[in-house]
């Protein structure tokens, strides 16, 4: 008995099988037909056109719509999209012009950085920070000596 239900498995499973590659096939078959028919074709070409249609009053219905509520539409963003992205391209050849205007200036000599005092990190041995400050201040001028402490 147990050789039996040993052998069954495997028998349904390719009877299975087989059911299901045969199923396949006639499946095949049909639609192949069917899809390759002038009906088929004209049905599709209609269902297709019917759902343009649908698209397009369903786009104008939302654009009506977001109108009415002061909102901007897809159409509105593209077209602010597009906008920025012009201004982007025109200043980025201005500040390329400017670029090489200012490269010509600099090769010519006319233009020179003001001299800058280099930075003071070191105090001189002894020096307080009260006289590093008072220093600071008699050298640029803003306190008259007559008014110091």
């Amino acid at each position: 008995m147990s050789e039996q239900a040993e052998k069954q498995p495997p028998d349904f499973v390719q009877l299975w099988r087989d059911w299901v590659t045969q199923s396949e096939r006639q499946f095949s078959a049909f639609f192949n037909d069917s899809m390759s028919s002038e009906t088929f074709a004209r049905t599709m070409g209609g269902q297709v056109e019917m759902y343009a249609t649908f698209q397009r009053l369903l786009a104008d219905g939302m654009e009506r719509y977001l109108s009415m509520m002061n909102m901007p539409s897809r159409n509105d963003i593209v077209g602010l999209g597009e906008t920025l992205r012009s201004l982007e391209a025109r200043l980025a050849r201005i500040e390329e012009t400017l670029q090489i205007a200012a490269e010509a200036v600099d090769r010519d000599g006319r233009r020179s950085a003001p001299p800058t005092k280099p930075a003071r990190t070191r105090r001189p041995a002894g020096a307080t920070a009260a006289e590093d400050a008072q220093a600071e201040t008699s050298e640029e001028g803003a306190i008259p000596k007559e008014l110091r402490r």
